[in-house]
């Protein structure tokens, strides 16, 4: 890429296409796709404006040479040459991009190119394989290629170089020394090069760089903004002519990339909508040819209505601060003010809306209403309009501790019963501003589980037939009415019976099994005996806990 000073609007184009690359990176979805919709429109906008302007910038040309200024002529019949061969590439370019829509969605004759009617908008293969070719080392030299794209642009950075070269010295229609530095420049920056490599280092051709393993939604927006270079060098190249023959002209030299979103606050589930556009402007906007005036105005004689006012303004852009006070929906709407070369003025509207709202916080808890000891209570935190990563959370009391997972999600742990406050604030440039009330949550241990004699779940007494009885193996903990990841385990106990109104001793088990001399006194038990589960020790998450004893009844 050349070395040269880039000009604004060059920039925007160059992040503009980077944000495009760095889209096209990962495996997006259709849906995402869709936003080089918006992109590509407004490309097309803007190039359509810029063709607006060196038509007006022609037709003021034509009218200084009715006028009798005859050294505006040569300057204007250079410029129509110009046009002439900008626009046999930019509809080269418009044809290519019609032949890679209709090539990869299988239709014939199809003339139209809005990407919001296009369906194959993800489809990579058919759009690299009709301009690259099956081998992206050696690019295709086929009609409708890359390639030939390539020689096309080329044929019409050599014509407009050549033109100007011969402007450089020629009598009459000659180019200041720096108009011709900058354009020189400028289809320099146009012209296609093979200056890049590949992420291992490799070196790749324009045409790979451009066009290969790029999705069809990509490649009608790239050849947009390869059409916009064009309108771009076409516009320059009259203004300069203009400008050189004498011709006063209002410059647009102050070009940028806007995106202005349907809303900043995106709930969980709905899409992110925006418009992006390209704004021009101009460094000869001064307070004697521009205003920007918020609130109303008559614009046949330039009165302003009550209350309104005249805004600050720098590099053409009006500056809007507003105090907000309580909530609700505001409505906001002014005047743009622009005095014309010929002294008259026009007068542009502009309105909008937008909501105050009072700060609010949500801390939810995503398992229950309270926290409890001994294990990770999920939390979810967000804040009305502000992204989690601007979130800073807090939680006091009961030993608590929060650590985060990401996304605004926390885990929150706790050792004490009794109340935990979650306070939330958000990172501001003048420090930490608590965003709503603090949040408070009862922290409590967990309840004793039932346990499980033979499958059965109980809390005390059970009933059970003879043949189930003398098979009893364990004796567990139901740990299935828990949300949350907290495992009670048994730890010890003792079984006794008493058969015939005698009572056996008390045998001791270690962990969930009955131990063989356990299982060998079940095996005497007769209808209308007792077992007895006794000194039930359980490992909880908050320490080990007595358990109640429990009675079965063999019926």
């Amino acid at each position: 890429m050349s070395h040269s000073k880039e000009t604004p609007r060059q920039k925007m184009i160059g992040m503009m296409y980077l944000v495009l690359t760095c889209l096209l990176a990962l495996n997006v979805t259709k849906e995402v796709l869709q936003g080089f919709v918006t992109i590509n429109e407004s490309i097309e906008a803007t190039n359509s404006n810029f063709t607006a302007n060196t038509n007006k910038m022609m037709l003021a040309m034509q009218d200084a040479i009715d006028k009798g200024k005859n050294e505006a002529k040569p300057y204007y019949l250079k410029a129509k040459e110009v046009t002439q061969l900008s626009q046999k590439t930019f509809d080269y370019i418009t044809t290519l991009k019609q032949q890679v829509q209709q090539y990869t969605e299988d239709e014939k004759g199809s003339d139209t190119m809005k990407l919001s009617r296009i369906e194959k908008l993800d489809d990579y293969d058919k759009p690299t394989y009709l301009l690259i070719g099956d081998d992206e080392t050696k690019p295709a030299e086929t009609k409708y290629s890359a390639r030939e794209l390539r020689h096309n642009i080329e044929g019409l950075t050599v014509s407009l170089n050549k033109m100007i070269d011969e402007m450089k010295d020629t009598k009459g229609v000659m180019l200041p020394k720096e108009d011709y530095l900058v354009l020189k420049d400028k289809i320099k920056l146009f012209t296609p090069h093979d200056n890049y490599n590949d992420k291992e280092g490799k070196a790749i051709s324009w045409e790979v760089k451009n066009f290969y393993n790029m999705p069809l939604a990509g490649v009608i927006a790239n050849l947009s903004k390869m059409q916009s270079d064009v309108k771009n060098i076409e516009s320059e190249m009259v203004t300069t002519f203009a400008a050189a023959a004498g011709k006063l002209n209002l410059k647009f030299d102050v070009l940028q990339a806007r995106i202005v979103p349907v809303s900043n606050y995106v709930q969980a589930g709905s899409p992110f909508t925006a418009d992006v556009f390209l704004t021009a402007s101009s460094s000869d906007f001064k307070d004697d040819n521009m205003q920007f005036i918020l609130g109303d105005m008559d614009t046949a004689t330039g009165k302003l209505a009550d209350g309104a006012v005249v805004l600050p303004f720098e590099k053409g852009t009006g500056k809007i601060n507003l105090p907000s006070s309580a909530a609700g929906r505001r409505d906001i709407k002014g005047w743009i003010k622009l005095r014309k070369p010929d002294g008259l003025y026009s007068y542009f509207k502009y309105e909008n809306e937008y909501v105050v709202a009072n700060a609010a916080v949500a801390v939810s808890p995503d398992k229950m209403n309270v926290l409890y000891i001994g294990v990770d209570n999920p939390l979810t935190v967000s804040a009305a309009g502000v992204a989690p990563t601007e979130l800073v959370v807090n939680a006091n009391g009961c030993n608590a501790k929060l650590s985060s997972a990401g996304n605004g999600k926390y885990n929150a742990t706790v050792s004490e019963t009794g109340t935990c406050v979650v306070t939330v604030m958000q990172k501001t440039a003048n420090g930490n501003k608590q965003q709503g009330s603090p949040q408070y949550f009862r922290v409590k241990r967990f309840p004793n589980p039932p346990l499980k004699v033979s499958g059965k779940s109980t809390y005390g007494n059970l009933e059970m037939k003879l043949a189930d009885a003398k098979n009893i193996n364990v004796l567990g903990v139901d740990n299935a009415g828990f949300d949350f990841v907290a495992q009670f385990k048994m730890e010890k106990f003792t079984v006794s019976t008493v058969i015939g109104g005698t009572a056996g001793a008390p045998i001791q088990c270690t962990g969930n099994q009955l131990s063989l001399e356990a299982k060998e006194a079940l095996k005497k038990l007769k209808p209308g005996s007792k077992v007895y589960f006794e000194d039930i020790k359980v490992d909880a998450p908050d320490g080990r806990r007595d358990f109640a004893n429990i009675k079965v009844v063999v019926k």
